[in-house]
């Protein structure tokens, strides 16, 4: 690798994030009967409108809480920890789940989770995406530096893997890496949105360069995707969005056979699974890419931002929750089945700071105590 320093210092690169404004949503008749059904949460975030949101469901109705970071990307999780990618750095949020109850002093019992920090890495200017959990520990995709990184307390990172066409480690953005997928715990599939060794060269051919590459083997099993996100492995399969024509994919391992099963009305990115139904994550498209040859832009229907819920056995949308004033974009999104309520404390929350957790209790320390 190469060993000169040099300067790849890019403001446009992180463009400082707009002042925080209300957000409004609506879930329609579909989404509340799978919640219903499903009984626990979600979470996802929003990179441009800098928000980590939870959706729930309380019995009765969607309930949504958001948390305000500075532009969130890729979430992970693990055991009862949840992970989240924001500008610079990584951050461990654990279930403090014998705190949640007494969370809302008002309505004792509404949450059964809150999640309080519990570790940050610093990983600087590297533009950290989806993160995932192999059999090692955590993984996250270095999209600046074209590979597969853990987080490391000696350096910023430790790349543990680069596609084969990439000659140098470089913050560069070769290749754009958008997203990876384990099997078995083992690192399994990338998506990337072009084949380069150039910096920035993905650009060139962004609509139709877009690539799946598997890992083990070090080659690449599917060549002109539109800017796809978001590999999955779910009942033996590969999933993906194919996200410039919004679009999930189901991908045979054995012999790379793909198959479309749904458009969606979005850019579709973030994508988990239960039972018989795929839950996305979808976009708007952004302003300064009306005039790409994204073949989203010719379906003529207007680009939603919100989660859509898919059977993935009949290929048809069952449901939608739209935010429609707020929030532009979803990056990425988990289901968390086990909880059907979740609360978030970040370190400007002064809630926060009032928490103390051990192995077999925990403790609010407020003033009243």
């Amino acid at each position: 690798m190469s060993q000169e320093k040099q300067d790849f210092t890019s403001p446009a690169s992180f463009p400082p994030l707009p002042l925080p404004q209300s957000v409004t949503c609506t879930a329609d008749e579909g989404f509340k009967n799978w919640m219903s059904l499903y009984g626990g949460s979600l979470i996802f975030s929003t990179v441009e409108s800098g928000k980590v949101a939870f959706l729930g469901w309380d019995g009765r109705q969607v309930t949504l809480m958001m948390r305000q970071f500075d532009y969130p990307t890729g979430i992970g999780l693990t055991h009862n920890q949840i992970a989240i990618a924001s500008r610079r750095r990584i951050t461990l949020y654990a279930n403090a789940k014998l705190l949640a109850y007494d969370y809302d002093t008002t309505h004792p019992g509404m949450y059964d989770a809150c999640y309080l920090p519990r570790a940050s890495w610093y990983v600087g200017e590297v533009k950290p995406r989806e993160i995932l959990f192999d059999k090692k520990g955590m993984v996250f995709v270095n999209t600046r530096f074209s590979c597969l990184a853990r987080p490391s307390f000696q350096y910023h990172f430790e790349s543990i893997w680069y596609p084969p066409f990439i000659s140098d480690l470089a913050p560069e953005d070769r290749c754009h890496l958008s997203g990876a997928a384990c099997v078995n715990g083992n690192l399994a599939y990338v998506t990337a949105l072009g084949m380069s060794d150039i910096p920035g060269g993905w650009r060139e051919n962004k609509t139709t360069g877009g690539i799946l590459m598997d890992v083990q083997a070090g080659k690449t099993v599917l060549h002109s995707l539109c800017l796809p996100h978001s590999p999955r492995w779910y009942r033996e399969c590969l999933w993906l969005l194919n996200s410039g024509a919004g679009e999930l994919w189901v991908v045979n391992p054995r012999t790379n056979e793909t198959k479309v099963v749904c458009s969606l009305p979005g850019f579709a990115r973030g994508l988990d699974f239960w039972t018989n139904y795929a839950i996305i994550g979808l976009s708007q498209i952004r302003k300064k890419e009306k005039n790409s040859p994204i073949p989203l832009l010719d379906k003529n229907q207007e680009a939603l931002c919100g989660v859509a819920v898919v059977n993935i056995l009949s290929g048809k949308l069952e449901g939608l929750f739209q935010l429609t004033q707020g929030c532009e974009e979803i990056f990425d999104l988990h289901l968390l089945p086990t909880v059907r309520r979740a609360a978030m404390l970040t370190l400007d929350k002064p809630a926060c700071h009032e928490a103390i957790t051990m192995e077999n209790t925990s403790w609010w320390m407020r003033q009243d105590n």
